[in-house]
C-alpha cells in the first residue's frame, strides 16, 4: 500500500444546517474512507500484521522462515515515551502572583479531568496513524466539572474550511452496532444525531470498524457549549506515522531476516547427491528410497563399473557477516529517518564528552522531531484550551484566565546534559541577563516563572534584588539623558564652545 499522509478533509460550506447536513456528511465520509483504509493498515501493522507474514519461495518452498521484527511497535513505543514523559500542564505566561495561583487551580481541574489518560492514548495514536482525535464535554458533577476522552480516528474526524485559517466547520464521530452505524455531528450551535446502513469494509480483520454511509437525522440538539468539542491532534503537517515514512526499509529487514533463517534452515536441511552408486534393498528385497537413508542416518554404497560411488550434500551458507552490515546499515536509517536514537551506530570516538555522544547517538535529532510535535500538539490544544476555559468561567470555577494568559509545558529531559545547561546559564548570568532569560535559554528550567517565584530569595541572592536593580538602571538611564540633552535653542555645537571660550576668558581678566 502507498502510504503518503492521511487527508485533510474540507468544505466550501460555512453554514451547516438540516437543508445541507445529509449532503455534507456523505461526501466527508466519502473523503474519510482514504484515511480510515490507510489508517486500518498502520494500525495493524504495528501491531504486526506485515507483509512478512506473507512471504512466498518458489523453490524449496518446505523451507519458508517468516521471522517479523517488529520494529513498528518499538518507534511508536519510544515516541510515545519521550514525548510525554510526564503529562502536560499550564504555566502562566506573565509574572502575576494572582494569575499564578488560578493557573495552579486550572491546574487540579485538568488533572480531575482526565486530560492526562486522553493525551496518551491520543499520543499513542497519532504516532501510529498519523492523526489523534480529542473529545472534550461538560459534567455536571462539580468536582469534575470538564471530562475528556480520546476517540479512535478511525472513526472520528473533523471537516475545516477552506477560508484562510482553515477553521473547524463541524466535528464527527461514528459509532458502530451490528446492524446500524450512527452518526453524531458537532458544529457550534447545533448538535445533529444521523443514522446509516453499512457500505464496505476496507480491511478484512477481526475488530474492524464498518464503513457506513448517513441515510437519516434523527434527531438536532442546541450546542450548548458554543464550540466543536472533537479535536484533531496530528503527529507532523504530513499527517503521517512515526514509522509510516520507513515502512519500506523495516519490510526489508523483515525479509533479511528470514532469507538469513532460510538459509540456516537449507544449510542443516542439505540435498544429498548419489553419484555412480546403487542404493541397493533392504531386509525385506525393497528398493532403498532416499527418505529411508535419512532416517536411518548411514548408508552402503554400491558401486557401478569402474567409477567410485560417492555420496555429496548440496548446501550453501548465506555470507552471515555481509548480510549483518547490510542489516545494520537498513536499521541506521531507519532510526535516522524516524528520529529514534541508535545506540548501535555511535561507534565511539567521544573521547568521554556527553555532549558529543547526545549528538552522535541520536539524541537531539530526536528531540528535534518532539519539539516539531510538541508546536503542533499546541496548536491543537489551544482550541481545547478555549473550551476548557469557557466551561470552568461558566461554572464560576476559575474566573479571569484568558487563552493568551496561559501556555502548556512538557516536561522532558530536565536532566540530560544537565552540566552543559549549567553552564550555559553561567555564562548568561554573567552576561547580566535576567533569571527569567537565563533560566529559559539555557534549557535549564522548562517553567522559569513558577521557579523563580518559588526560589525568589535565593535568586535575589544569586542575582541580586531585580527591583533594586530595575531602579538603578532607570536612574542611570535618566542620567544618561542629561547629559546627552540637546544644545540650548538656537545654539549650534560650534557656538555653544566659542560662548565656553569666551567665559573662561572673562574669568581670567577678573
Amino acid at each position: 500500500m502507498l502510504l503518503n499522509g492521511r487527508q485533510q478533509i474540507f468544505t466550501t460550506t460555512e453554514k451547516i444546517d438540516e437543508s445541507n447536513i445529509l449532503v455534507e456528511l456523505t461526501y466527508a465520509v466519502q473523503a474519510h474512507l482514504r484515511n480510515l483504509s490507510e489508517e486500518e493498515y498502520l494500525y495493524w501493522y504495528r501491531r504486526g500484521v506485515q507483509p512478512v507474514l506473507e512471504k512466498k519461495k518458489l523453490v524449496r518452498e518446505e523451507i519458508n522462515n517468516k521471522v517479523l521484527q517488529n520494529l513498528a511497535t518499538e518507534i511508536v513505543t519510544f515516541k510515545d515515551g519521550y514525548f510525554l514523559s510526564q503529562p502536560t500542564f499550564y504555566v502562566s505566561r506573565k509574572n502575576n502572583k494572582s494569575l499564578t495561583s488560578k493557573v495552579n487551580k486550572l491546574n487540579d481541574y485538568l488533572y480531575l479531568s482526565g486530560k492526562a489518560d486522553a493525551d496518551n492514548d491520543i499520543v499513542d495514536w497519532f504516532h501510529t496513524v498519523g492523526i489523534g482525535v480529542l473529545y472534550v464535554e461538560s459534567n455536571a458533577d462539580e468536582d469534575t466539572p470538564v471530562k475528556t476522552y480520546a476517540l479512535d480516528p478511525r472513526q472520528a474526524f473533523v471537516v475545516y474550511s477552506r477560508r484562510p485559517g482553515n477553521e473547524p466547520i463541524y466535528g464527527v464521530n461514528m459509532v458502530v452496532s451490528d446492524t446500524m452505524t450512527y452518526f453524531d455531528v458537532f458544529t457550534k450551535d447545533t448538535i445533529y444525531h444521523l443514522q446509516g446502513g453499512f457500505a464496505q469494509s476496507p480491511i478484512d480483520t477481526t475488530d474492524r470498524p464498518s464503513y457506513a454511509t448517513p441515510s437519516t437525522v434523527t434527531s438536532t440538539e442546541v450546542n450548548l457549549l458554543g464550540e466543536i468539542p472533537i479535536i484533531e491532534y496530528i503527529y507532523d503537517r504530513n499527517r503521517m506515522g512515526s514509522f509510516e515514512s520507513v515502512i519500506s526499509l523495516l519490510d526489508e529487514v523483515n525479509m533479511e531476516q528470514s532469507r538469513r533463517s532460510d538459509s540456516v534452515e537449507s544449510f542443516v536441511n542439505s540435498l544429498l547427491v548419489f553419484y555412480n552408486c546403487q542404493l541397493g534393498k533392504d531386509d525385506d528385497g525393497n528398493d532403498i528410497t532416499p527418505q529411508m537413508i535419512r532416517q536411518a542416518g548411514a548408508i552402503f554404497l554400491k558401486s557401478i563399473g569402474q567409477e567410485k560411488a560417492d555420496l555429496k550434500e548440496i548446501s550453501s551458507v548465506l555470507d552471515q557477516t555481509q548480510t549483518q552490515v547490510f542489516i545494520d546499515d537498513l536499521l541506521t536509517q531507519i532510526y535516522t529517518i524516524a528520529g529514534v536514537p541508535f545506540i548501535g551506530k555511535s561507534g565511539g570516538g567521544t573521547s568521554g564528552n556527553v555532549g558529543s555522544a547526545y549528538l552522535i547517538d541520536g539524541w537531539q535529532t530526536a528531540d528535534t522531531f518532539a519539539r516539531n510535535t510538541e508546536d503542533l500538539f499546541k496548536k491543537s490544544n489551544r482550541r481545547f484550551d478555549k473550551i476548557f476555559l469557557k466551561i470552568l468561567e461558566t461554572k464560576n470555577l476559575v474566573k479571569g484566565i484568558k487563552v493568551s494568559d496561559i501556555d502548556i509545558k512538557f516536561t522532558r529531559n530536565e536532566m540530560d546534559n544537565l552540566l552543559v545547561k549549567t553552564q550555559g546559564a553561567l555564562n548568561l548570568k554573567q552576561l547580566g541577563l535576567a533569571p527569567e532569560i537565563v533560566l529559559a535559554r539555557s534549557g535549564v528550567s522548562i517553567d522559569p516563572e513558577g521557579d523563580i517565584a518559588l526560589s525568589k530569595k535565593y535568586i535575589d541572592v544569586a542575582f541580586g534584588d531585580t527591583e533594586d536593580k530595575q531602579t538603578s538602571v532607570e536612574t542611570e538611564s535618566k542620567e544618561n539623558d542629561t547629559l546627552f540633552q540637546a544644545p540650548a535653542k538656537g545654539l549650534t555645537p560650534e557656538k555653544t564652545e566659542v560662548r565656553e571660550e569666551k567665559n573662561e576668558a572673562n574669568s581670567g581678566t577678573d
